[in-house]
């Protein structure tokens, strides 16, 4: 098989020592060392393999740490009990070695999560340009006709998280998952509450970064997959809940069909923010998601199911922050908007509250607010796009700077310092994003001489 050969070259070509090094190691083993798992799947589609699976008879992290010696390559130990570890080569390439999952290869296989990750290639083969698939649970055929398979229902037991994952690769592969293996997964998925928030975090990450990912939550809400995650998420996967997330995925991509309200100028800038850290643009889906059960469950306070969320995937401090002020933005934006237009002064708090997610609010507000037949889809446009110019204006204000500082204000007022300093530079700050002034002059006439009296919304430009 040449593509699979080709697939595997560049990682091969990495290190100039690697495989030579590879051979020594498959005659240390007898040729009892595999290429298993991911790489061969990937390899078999044509996808360029960064991490190479290896399996061999005997010690995988003994052989693992030689082998990494001999690269001269760093090494980190990952599952004593499977005797697993990881070597890192350059430019993010790894290489993971381990020992069979009982006394044959066969065995091995037979005890992995899915047909379509159950193939292996005899690595001797592979180096020689001669591979052949060892494939006794058919994964191949899985693979070409579109099918993700559990080996066995004992699967689920094994590791529950392998719920979540078929999920993930069904998306990711564009795979459907049979009825069997659905099945399995509604009866195992209270196996779910055992597993730690850092695991489940990682797979319902990667579950949400592709560009579509409306029918694959659709279809883990089907499976009770959210249910036994998280207990107050409860309901069928709704027609609205699903136009919500579609709507929320084409507006991520800046589908051109969709009406954005002067949304899209500001998602260039919000998305290389996000792709600053793991949040990156996975956890506005996630936002969404809970936005709707915060929505359906409106008796029930926001913040703590907010909180449940965070809780349960062991989110980080900025995640959990990023969680906060989107949900809770978009959800204050969306009942303003359905009580009364908003005034100006109503979004510069939903503003200053949401800061830099403030185009993620506007994002998931025209998502869920467009609802067809709501008698405040009319206004959602309006409020979002006066939204995002005080954000404009805001952005201006944080990186020009007040136009006052507190000396400024104790001697104008000739006032000590104090909290009331601090709340006269917050007030400057919303009249700097509301008025757009430029000089001194105009904010001491505002600051010092208007009451704080709301502002009416005005006509857009």
């Amino acid at each position: 098989m040449p593509a699979l050969i080709d697939c595997i070259k560049p990682l091969l070509k990495v290190h100039p020592r690697l495989v030579d090094n590879l051979r020594e190691l498959s005659r240390e083993t007898e040729h009892e060392v595999y290429l298993v798992g991911g790489c061969v799947r990937d390899a078999i589609l044509g996808r360029t393999v960064h991490d190479l699976d290896l399996t061999l008879a005997g010690d995988g992290l003994r052989q693992g740490e030689a082998l990494a010696a001999r690269l001269r390559c760093p090494f980190v130990p990952l599952y004593d009990a499977a005797r697993t570890g990881r070597i890192v080569l350059r430019r993010r390439y790894t290489i993971d070695i381990a020992s069979f999952k009982g006394p044959t290869l066969e065995d091995d296989l037979s005890k992995r999560d899915f047909t379509v990750n159950a193939m292996a290639v005899r690595l001797a083969d592979v180096l020689d340009g001669q591979p052949s698939i060892i494939d006794p649970c058919d994964g191949a055929i899985d693979l070409a006709s579109r099918r993700l398979k559990a080996i066995s229902r004992d699967s689920f037991h094994e590791d529950p998280l392998r719920m979540l994952r078929a999920h993930r690769l069904a998306g990711q592969y564009n795979l459907d998952i049979t009825p069997e293996t659905a099945a399995w997964i509604k009866e195992c998925n209270e196996g779910l509450r055992n597993v730690s928030g850092e695991r489940l975090l990682y797979e319902i990450a990667l579950t949400l970064r592709p560009r579509s990912t409306a029918d694959r939550i659709s279809a883990m809400i089907g499976t009770g997959v959210f249910e036994a995650l998280f207990p107050g998420w409860t309901g069928p996967a709704t027609p609205v809940l699903v136009r919500s997330l579609e709507r929320t995925d084409r507006l991520i991509v800046r589908d051109v069909f969709c009406e954005d309200h002067s949304l899209y100028a500001h998602l260039p800038g919000y998305a290389s923010k996000l792709a600053g850290n793991r949040s990156s643009l996975w956890i506005l889906r996630l936002a969404s998601l809970v936005l709707h059960f915060i929505r359906e469950k409106g008796r029930e306070p926001a913040l703590v199911l907010v909180e449940q969320t965070a809780d349960r995937l062991k989110l980080s401090n900025r995640e959990r922050q990023s969680l906060h002020q989107l949900t809770l933005g978009a959800k204050r934006l969306l009942e303003r908007v359905a009580s009364r237009i908003p005034l100006d002064d109503d979004l510069c708090r939903i503003l200053r509250t949401a800061k830099d997610e403030t185009p993620g609010v506007a994002l998931l507000a025209l998502a869920h607010g467009t609802e067809a037949g709501s008698h405040a889809a009319g206004h959602v446009g309006d409020a979002i796009k006066r939204l995002l110019r005080l954000y404009s204006r805001y952005r201006k204000v944080r990186a020009t700077g007040l136009l006052l500082n507190g000396m400024d204000i104790m001697g104008d007022l000739n006032i000590p310092a104090g909290p009331e300093i601090g709340r006269m530079l917050d007030k400057l700050g919303n009249i700097q994003v509301l008025h757009d002034i430029r000089t001194r002059e105009e904010a001491r006439k505002l600051l010092y001489d208007a009451p704080d009296t709301a502002v009416a919304p005005p006509t857009v430009r």
